[in-house]
């Protein structure tokens, strides 16, 4: 587990993120300071009463002075004055609990919402490669579970902490003006718990770090097992993966037992402390009684502010003990909106309105940390317009080339420049603007067909959307759907075909109208019959576009204009003329294989340069 920080650096860390609520954290703060003045003067009419109504004691002064004599020799009216004045003031008192209330909880969650916007938008912007290594299921709890702890040591945690230090201030104050005694007793009784707190709180803080931890492990392992869902009933693994997830929950409980252990000693602690000021309280108190110093009515006042000076102070001791889980969750969500960006952008970077599309590779290296180069010296040049072809086995780079594009990640080594100048010299959002990628699984969101159409032009019209779906030849079964274009697509769209989601995604490329297009494997998971019916509008999104195309098919290939071939982080161009023939060898040696599926396997490096060999042989026309 890494090394946690200080309570009170995550608590200043904290206090800076929330600086554009600090108007309203004040207000807060006032809010919740007014509640003891108005705690402090709810014993004053019980006081009155036994001392003025049932016993002989004058009024106090505040009173004799601003009321009139008839009235305040009237006991019944001083009674029914007390009562009238209770019942005013508790509904004062609910009012300003409901008032705070509704205003802490509306500015908390506007906290909580921005917060967690950002850091959700910098979790955006991290390197693959430390997606792996952290998780993104462990991204997303930080994001959802544990960004609320914002709120949780701002709203619920300093200013609850200052209006309960303001509470013991005014009460130990309004106390001693009573009996000096009985405010030093209450004090010292709460000294020792005082200090066991502040020893105990870092430990208490790592405690809820594994805490945190091991709840993020519980949920990764729930989402992996219900996502491969068909893998682990077709391996008859269901009980396994049960099993793993009772484990995972037994490690989650002893976690949190250790932490309730704590909890449980500081609450002992705690009503020690209580029990043993309040038995001084009285005891003193009686004293001064039996002494004539103090009345009974006096007595009462001073257990009643008793109770409101151990109820902050035990709250604070409370408070504090629960900020432990606070500090863990903030920690956690403040790493992840600390961690650096994959790609930086410069200080000062150039806007990009709209490419010409001319693409070039100058000695381009790359390797993700800890791991081989991917791409070692690559270099090539294309004009705009170009089809470029991607191929090499599984793992050796494809995807790889395609992220360097659109600065996903950057090179180690080397310089990408589009229409002649460096990548890294644009401004990253007007930089991506320029190209549109078709997968081949489209990733579509839960939102209506229209909202997945236009996600990357989210100002796209209806009438713009309904034509690009034509382009894509998907208006026909949106049309049909009940809904049609508003119909919603389910999690990971499940409810439509794969030829249905790859059309919706094609459909988003055509509205976006980018200059350059990434089309990665876009057919290969569909039938012939799909893909037959959505290939003439991939070629019509093609024109007049550069265009990157990794993909395993010859049919697909045979569009290029040149392909790169990456073997063993090496990359290799394949001009057209050359292209043309070793294709056609390619293609020559599977129908003599009669392997019916010959245009779905993946083209290997080797079988490439002996086709090449034999097709030079024979020379033939170009067949493009």
């Amino acid at each position: 587990m890494p090394k946690t920080r200080l309570p009170s650096a995550i608590y200043w860390r904290a206090l800076k993120e929330a600086r554009p609520w600090y108007p309203q954290l004040a207000i807060i703060i006032a809010l919740g300071l007014l509640a003891t003045p108005l705690g402090l003067l709810a014993p004053i009419p019980v006081k009155i009463i036994v001392d003025s109504v049932l016993g002989d004691q004058p009024l106090p002064s505040f009173l004799s002075r601003w009321l009139p004599h008839a009235l305040t020799a009237d006991k019944d009216a001083v009674l029914a004055l007390c009562i009238a004045f209770g019942v005013a003031l508790a509904l004062l008192t609910v009012a300003h609990g409901v008032a705070e209330w509704l205003y802490r909880e509306t500015i908390a969650d506007q906290m909580v919402r921005r917060f967690r916007a950002k850091v959700m938008g910098n979790a955006l912007g991290q390197a693959a490669a430390r997606d792996a290594g952290r998780g993104v299921v462990d991204q997303v709890f930080r994001v959802s579970q544990d960004a609320p702890a914002l709120q949780a040591m701002t709203i619920w945690g300093v200013i609850p902490l200052v209006t309960k230090i303001g509470s013991v201030v005014w009460v130990v104050w309004v106390t001693a003006l009573i009996s000096p005694q009985v405010a030093a007793i209450a004090l010292a009784s709460a000294l020792p718990l005082v200090v066991l707190i502040v020893l105990k709180q870092r430990p208490l803080c790592d405690r809820w770090h594994r805490v945190r931890e091991r709840e993020s492990g519980l949920t990764r392992l729930a989402y992996e097992v219900l996502g491969a869902r068909r893998v682990v009933l077709t391996a008859g693994q269901e009980e396994h993966e049960v099993q793993r997830l009772i484990d995972q929950g037994r490690a989650c409980f002893q976690a949190r037992l250790s932490v309730m252990l704590i909890d449980a000693g500081f609450r002992v602690a705690l009503a020690l402390a209580v029990g043993l000021g309040t038995a001084g309280v009285l005891f003193v108190g009686v004293r001064d009684v039996q002494g004539g110093a103090l009345s009974v009515g006096d007595l009462l006042v001073l257990l009643a502010y008793m109770a409101q000076l151990f109820d902050p102070l035990k709250g604070i001791a409370e408070h504090i003990i629960a900020q432990q889980a606070a500090f863990a969750c903030g920690e956690r969500a403040f790493a992840l909106l600390e961690a650096p960006p994959a790609v930086p952008e410069r200080a000062d970077p150039r806007p990009l309105r709209r490419a010409r599309g001319a693409v070039s590779f100058d000695r381009v290296s790359f390797a993700y940390p800890d791991g081989p180069a991917v791409l070692r010296g690559a270099s090539f040049s294309v004009p705009a317009g170009t089809c470029v072809g991607v191929v090499g086995r599984t793992g050796a780079g494809k995807s790889t080339l395609a992220n360097l594009l659109v600065r996903l990640v950057d090179p180690s080594a080397g310089t990408i420049r589009l229409d002649g100048r460096d990548l890294r010299d644009h401004r990253l959002c007007d930089l991506r603007r320029q190209f549109a990628i078709l997968e081949q699984e489209p990733s579509l969101f839960s939102t209506t067909i229209a909202g997945n159409i236009a996600y990357g032009r989210p100002d796209a019209t209806r009438m713009d959307i309904e034509e690009a779906a034509r382009r894509a030849h998907a208006h026909g079964f949106i049309a049909a759907l009940p809904d049609g274009y508003d119909s919603l697509v389910g999690e990971r769209a499940l409810t439509l075909s794969g030829g249905e989601r790859q059309r919706i995604g094609l459909a988003r490329a055509f509205l976006k109208q980018a200059p350059i297009l990434i089309l990665d494997e876009p057919t290969s998971a569909l039938d012939r019959e799909t893909e037959a019916a959505i290939t003439d509008a991939i070629e019509e999104l093609m024109r007049g576009r550069t265009t990157f195309i990794i993909a395993h098919r010859l049919s697909t290939l045979r569009r290029a204009d040149l392909i790169l071939r990456i073997d063993g982080g090496q990359l290799h161009v394949e001009r057209r003329g050359n292209l043309a023939e070793a294709l056609g060898a390619l293609e020559t040696t599977e129908q003599a294989r009669s392997r019916p599926a010959a245009e779905h396997r993946v083209i290997d490096a080797t079988e490439w340069a002996r086709a090449r060999g034999r097709r030079e042989a024979r020379r033939a026309s170009d067949p493009f």
